[in-house]
């Protein structure tokens, strides 16, 4: 025994202490003595871990952790073969029931999340970032299901040793390694070295900045290069031009950048650019922007220096296909911005309505609303009816009245908070009584 009759440790706690258990051993009901509990630590090579109970249902009230170390320069690749956990409606992002958490364990305090996950959809196979990892399993006391089972293995990481002899960046595989090159680069025959040619981008960052091949110098002839911009849906893709210089053709022939309003070429042209006029700012009218730069064999220029970065807001389409629409480009990282002024329309085919159904909901309150707010009206616009404004979580499902919804999201210059999710979708038609909302029609015309 230890301090206060604590059989595995003793926590300090203000004015008082509590006992807690190793891994593989859950506490006692009498708060003191530990018992044998699901969880454990494992060192061998490969194994499975389930769920309590499995196949049979897992008990309610269970927090469950087991630990995986693998020697040193090893990482470690989980697969679930199985997965059937009490999940949330289908709108639901987040597993506040029962879940299990997956880390990369890279300290004695330091976790690196690989996800949570909760439902029926078996996850994705996981691989460690070093040679542990966590898997954490929480059920309340509510419904139970058969659970999960999985199998791991340990395999030797070949980029921990000289970064596998890749000139740019290692990537290990199951029992193998491949090297890959930075932007602007292509890997060469050897699998290893990177040659200057590579002009293929994927733009995630929602803020930045872009420029030709060899900018500020002359870019090269005959060379095709492509950016693809993707955002936080419900967002924008800005792009600014600060500056351009190009091959001038009254068609744009030769040399020239073309956006597109999408993800490829195929989609709906912004515009087609040369000269050496500045482009206006272009937005894109979702989270997706396709840019292309060409030069041919003659001529060249300058090229192009420009920022991009995201507005909120714009016109959304809802289908049978569940979306989801976010309060800010980095929610979850971070706080909404101060004075933010967004208006999404949704609308959905005829004869539809659209059923949004918040997420999280987390505003500066006030009980008037005075500060920041989000106000929805079934219509395509403000003098549609208005279901309220909304600064407290008590908001959660909403379906239209028509086709349309607006929301409309306003921020002041003080406090702000974690923000909104929320998804949207496309339904049958319902009774106009229930598409209300609460809603009275005489106040709102």
């Amino acid at each position: 025994m230890t301090d206060h009759g604590c059989e595995h440790e003793c926590l300090n706690t203000l004015g008082g202490y509590e006992c807690s258990c190793k891994i593989g051993y859950e506490l006692h009901s009498d708060g003191k003595h530990c018992e044998d509990a699901c969880g454990g630590v494992f060192d061998a090579s490969n194994g499975t871990i389930t769920s309590p109970s499995f196949p049979e249902t897992y008990p309610g009230n269970k927090n469950c952790i087991w630990e995986i170390i693998a020697p040193l320069h090893y990482r470690i690749t989980l697969n679930f073969t199985h997965f059937d956990l009490e999940g949330n409606r289908m709108y639901q992002q987040e597993c506040d029931y029962d879940f299990v958490e997956v880390s990369s364990k890279l300290g004695d305090d330091i976790l690196k999340k690989h996800g949570i996950f909760c439902g029926s959809k078996i996850p994705t196979p996981i691989i460690s970032e070093g040679n542990a990892m966590r898997i954490a399993f929480t059920s309340d006391k509510n419904i139970q299901k058969s659970g999960f089972a999985a199998v791991f293995f340990t395999d030797m990481d070949e980029c921990a040793n000289n970064n596998g002899g890749c000139q740019h960046e290692c990537h290990n595989t199951i029992g193998s390694y491949e090297c890959s090159c930075h932007n602007g680069f292509k890997l060469q025959d050897n699998g290893h070295d990177c040659k200057e040619g590579g002009c293929k981008y994927e733009i995630l960052s929602p803020v930045g900045t872009i420029t030709s091949p060899n900018y500020p110098d002359y870019y090269p002839s005959r060379r095709d290069c492509v950016w693809h911009f993707t955002t936080t849906p419900g967002h924008r893709i800005k792009l600014i031009f600060k500056v351009f210089e190009m091959e001038s053709h009254q068609e744009c022939a030769y040399d020239y950048i073309a956006i597109y309003d999408g993800d490829s070429p195929d989609s709906h042209t912004l515009g087609r650019f040369c000269g050496t006029k500045i482009p206006h700012p272009i937005i894109a009218t979702s989270n997706q922007m396709f840019m292309v730069f060409k030069s041919d064999m003659s001529v060249q220029r300058k090229g192009f220096l420009a920022s991009h970065t995201t507005a909120c807001g714009g016109h959304l389409m809802a289908t049978s296909e569940v979306k989801y629409i976010y309060s800010h480009v980095r929610y979850g990282t971070h706080n909404y911005d101060h004075r933010t002024d967004c208006d999404w329309t949704i609308e959905a085919p005829i004869g539809k309505n659209v059923h949004l159904s918040f997420l999280s909901f987390q505003l500066e309150y006030e009980e008037d609303c005075a500060y920041d707010f989000v106000e929805i009206y079934s219509g395509l616009d403000a003098s549609s009816p208005s279901y309220g404004k909304f600064c407290d979580s008590n908001i959660t499902e909403i379906v239209s009245m028509n086709e349309a919804l607006l929301i409309r999201f306003r921020s002041d210059d003080t406090v702000s908070n974690k923000g909104f999710s929320a998804a949207y979708v496309a339904v049958d038609r319902q009774d106009s009584d229930e598409n209300l909302g609460g809603i009275d029609e005489e106040d709102n015309f």
